[in-house]
């Protein structure tokens, strides 16, 4: 229960990082942003939420485990959050599929896994739960007349 509920508070500061930095009128400063990163304590216990760092078609970090959570073959990556204390991935993307393309697949990729939470709303969709060896969270989102947002956490449970 508190990795799912660390990994839904990931999810979600991932998103107003990911937000902030989306299509606003300051398009032209994506290349001056630098990473960032650092901890939030919570009580008694501390969240690491690594080194982030925005971009256009950014490459995905090669420990990334695409054979347990793979990409949409359209995938143009524009923020990826490392996290060298817990070895936690996340990624953000955009694709031309539609909203229910997108999840569909997604919903295929975790047929072998295990599902502990999924919501699937008009233009949002979460998915929490756990493939192979990782703990998985999945988001979906759009709005009209944009591309669908997909925002993907992997973090290698701990036997």
């Amino acid at each position: 229960m508190r990795r799912n509920i660390a990994l839904l508070i990931m999810v979600l500061m991932m998103s107003v990082v990911v937000i902030g930095c989306g299509d606003g009128n300051d398009k032209g400063n994506l290349d001056k942003v630098t990473p960032t990163g650092g901890t939030i304590e919570l009580g008694d216990s501390k969240i690491n939420y690594g080194t982030a760092k925005p971009g256009q078609n950014l490459s995905l970090p090669d420990e990334f485990p695409v054979d347990v959570l793979p990409l949409l073959d359209d995938a143009r990556i524009n923020f990826v959050n490392t996290n060298d204390a817990n070895q936690a991935i996340g990624i953000t993307f955009l694709t031309d599929k539609s909203f229910d393309e997108a999840v569909e697949f997604y919903q295929k990729v975790m047929q072998d896994g295990k599902v502990t939470m999924e919501s699937k709303q008009d233009n949002s969709y979460i998915l929490i739960g756990s493939k192979g060896s990782y703990a998985v969270s999945i988001s979906i989102t759009y709005q009209t007349g944009e591309k669908v947002f997909v925002l993907l956490d992997v973090t290698p449970q701990s036997n």
